[in-house]
């Protein structure tokens, strides 16, 4: 029997977005990665473009907003970095569209606009952020991001953002979260860079690899 989206243990709020989206069935990585970040392990995942990694890690936080919803307003509790502009402007809409029924606030920050458009994202509650490494860091140097919210860490493409000279930024960010967080690592290769950051980053992993 091929295993459906209401197998996951997703929120109704989360299968009928999915259902909306158009999605009939979880792709393999879904399969994989759901459950496990639901349970709250940490995650080092290696899965080309294409195969709904995306939408994987997604569901995961929504899911995870949901069932832990927060008590106070602030910062994002869920921070997701990506190598460029418009790789964040497609999750960015890719998370309006699944978290379009709940009450959850996305935001998205990165490089290519000029520094302090992106104000009013710091000055309201935020859930989910979507940012380029660079200019997270730019807003953190201005204490105008904190991240002692966040609860879920997701690096997205890993590898391109490492090829990019981002390790020191994301190094950097990642010194200032909590350290009692969780930590989805996602990228087309394992080895090299990869591998070491996700050796000071991981904890108690499950390896996935499509």
């Amino acid at each position: 029997m091929q295993l459906q989206f209401a197998d996951l243990e997703l929120d109704e709020k989360l299968l009928n977005a999915v259902n909306k989206v158009g999605y009939t069935e979880p792709t393999k990585i879904q399969k994989l990665v759901i459950p496990r970040a639901l349970e709250g392990r940490d995650i080092l995942a290696s899965a080309p473009t294409g195969t709904g990694k995306t939408a994987a890690f997604l569901l995961s936080a929504i899911q995870f907003l949901i069932d832990f919803p927060r008590r106070d307003p602030g910062f994002a509790r869920v921070l997701i970095m990506t190598p460029t502009r418009e790789l964040a402007y497609q999750i960015h809409e890719q998370c309006l569209l699944l978290a379009a029924n709940t009450h959850l606030q996305v935001g998205v920050v990165t490089g290519g606009i000029n520094y302090g458009t992106h104000k009013d994202i710091f000055e309201k509650n935020n859930d989910i952020l979507i940012a380029t490494p660079g200019r997270l860091m730019d807003y953190m140097e201005g204490n105008n991001f904190h991240a002692e919210n966040v609860e879920l860490l997701i690096l997205d493409e890993a590898d391109r953002m490492l090829d990019l000279g981002f390790i020191g930024d994301i190094r950097n960010i990642a010194s200032k979260l909590p350290k009692q967080r969780q930590t989805l690592l996602f990228s087309a290769t394992l080895e090299g860079k990869v591998l070491t950051i996700a050796k000071d980053l991981l904890r108690d992993l499950s390896l996935i690899h499509i």
